[in-house]
């Protein structure tokens, strides 16, 4: 075989290769449902029925609702990861999330150092083989061999001739791929996914590309079961934007910190890092599950006493994830898809609540005044409008609100038909259910409802707050569940919250004991 043919054989497994990854489905390869009118509901009906008036945050919570929606679309497409617990890797872009999945292989399966533009989410699955599938952006499923994950994110087609004059430039087709599915015998955890993400960049730094977006890697973060997140111990501590990100993360899912690349500091140094990180983590009020330092390159730690310490971090990180990967799995998609429709209806709720407020200030203006006569219509006719424009605001978001309530019932029952074909448990979960899931702690829901409204404390308050709570009765709150009965006594310790707060929470409250209602 002469060059020209050694030449012409790589030219063709590179074309072979790029017309595999293009390809669009062919007549039969279909999915087992039909997901076009979950489709048409997410990308048209929900953005229309909000499009005139919606939450300020409703953005942000449709991009986690279309990750959600993603990555079930993502469980249809390669049902290897039903059943499977998601375990995430989260952190900025280049911070050794594929160094770390590929020292836990104990082998180069993911390629490292690349191009942001060139990245693609990646899970990986245990297996018999290795097998690599990936989905493109037509929705057709490829077929490829763990080599080509290289190629597709480093570039291939790159061949120069016997005078090293290049015959074809390289190429990347990261673009080209939504997702990728590798399996392996080398995964030793048979009921965890892992799930390599791009991880994220700022929009004015130099590795910002749309695949590292902030909005796309929370939203990718934000659908998996558990969270490893990446710090490089060169840094010295966790970054301010790092926090900021995480906490935009939802607070129920455990969250382990991998301190990366430990080898570059001593034992001492590593310590008063993850110390600090916790310090600093527990005073911003973000939940972890601990902080625990790694390197890939274990073998280039000559010094024993910190290859014995890293050592024995390594084995705690794989304690953590057994204990995840022995966890019952509990599918969060219902819940997850429901919190927008829940947090909208809250919106609509709370404005229509306050636009019947203005009517009724209005109304009483208008009677008030009505009785004098020297008053002429010139005078009642701006409050009638203004009543007018309360009564037609109200007619509008109460229609948005049913809107919002047709396409809810809607998606829940094509959702429900589609995992029911496919294996996946979707029940609805009702309003309380979410409650319950969200609201461990009473005094949070008052804090983060302050924060949310902007409402600043009122030291006026103490007085009152003493007369209400001096001598509340367990009996008015004994139906409510068990972590809400000592609100009276955390509400009185605090001292410092207004009003509205206690209002607010008397509102959760009600909501958690299914309605009952109070004075």
């Amino acid at each position: 075989m002469d060059f020209n043919e050694r030449t012409y054989k790589k030219l063709r497994k590179n074309f072979d290769l790029l017309g595999n990854i293009v390809s669009k489905p062919k007549d039969g390869e279909s999915l087992k449902v039909d997901l076009s009118k979950i489709d048409e509901i997410i990308n048209k009906e929900i953005p229309n029925a909000f499009k005139d008036n919606a939450p300020e945050d409703f953005y942000e919570v449709y991009t986690d609702f279309r990750s959600q929606y993603e990555k079930f679309r993502d469980f249809i497409m390669y049902d290897s990861l039903i059943g499977k617990n998601v375990v995430a890797l989260g952190g900025g872009f280049s911070s050794g999330k594929s160094s770390f999945l590929n020292a836990l292989m104990e082998r180069e399966i993911l390629p490292s150092d690349i191009d942001p533009s060139t990245s693609v989410p990646t899970y990986i699955v245990s297996g018999d083989t290795d097998r690599v599938d990936g989905i493109n952006i037509f929705d057709s499923r490829v077929s490829m061999r763990p080599a080509d994950i290289r190629k597709i994110s480093h570039g291939f087609g790159a061949i120069e001739d016997e005078d090293g004059e290049t015959v074809t430039e390289g190429v990347t087709l990261g673009h080209l791929l939504d997702n990728l599915f590798l399996s392996t015998p080398l995964h030793r955890f048979k009921n965890i996914a892992f799930l390599d993400t791009p991880g994220y960049s700022k929009p004015d730094s130099e590795e910002y590309t749309a695949k590292t977006d902030a909005k796309i890697a929370r939203g990718q973060l934000n659908s998996s079961n558990y969270i490893l997140w990446f710090v490089q111990s060169d840094a010295g501590t966790i970054t301010e934007e790092d926090i900021k990100f995480i906490k935009t993360l939802r607070a129920e899912i455990p969250k382990l910190i991998i301190l990366n690349k430990a080898d570059k500091k001593n034992i001492g140094d590593l310590k008063k890092i993850a110390n600090q990180i916790k310090s600093t983590l527990k005073l911003k009020g973000v939940g972890f599950v601990d902080v625990l330092a790694f390197t890939s390159r274990s073998e280039q730690v000559a010094d024993k006493g910190l290859d014995d310490f890293l050592k024995a971090q390594k084995a705690k990180i794989i304690e953590r994830l057994e204990k995840w990967n022995s966890a019952v799995y509990e599918s969060n998609f219902a819940a997850n898809f429901k919190e927008l429709f829940v947090d909208c209806k809250n919106f609509y709720d709370e404005e229509i609540e306050e636009e019947s407020r203005r009517l009724s200030r209005v109304n009483k203006s208008l009677t008030l005044l009505q009785q004098y006569d020297d008053i002429d219509d010139k005078t009642l006719n701006p409050l009638k409008q203004i009543m007018e424009e309360s009564q037609r605001n109200i007619k509008e978001l109460k229609a948005i609100k049913d809107k919002l309530k047709t396409i809810q019932d809607e998606f829940f029952g094509e959702i429900k038909i589609i995992a029911d074909k496919v294996g996946i448990s979707m029940p609805e979960p009702s309003e309380i259910d979410l409650l319950k899931k969200t609201a461990h702690d009473p005094l949070e829901i008052i804090k983060a409802y302050k924060e949310k409204k902007g409402i600043k404390s009122d030291p006026g308050t103490v007085q009152f707050l003493r007369r209400e709570f001096e001598n509340i009765s367990p009996s008015v709150i004994q139906s409510i569940d068990e972590r809400i009965k000592k609100t009276a006594d955390m509400i009185k310790k605090e001292m410092n919250i207004s009003r509205a707060d206690i209002a607010a929470f008397a509102d959760g409250a009600i909501a958690a004991n299914g309605g009952a209602g109070h004075d």
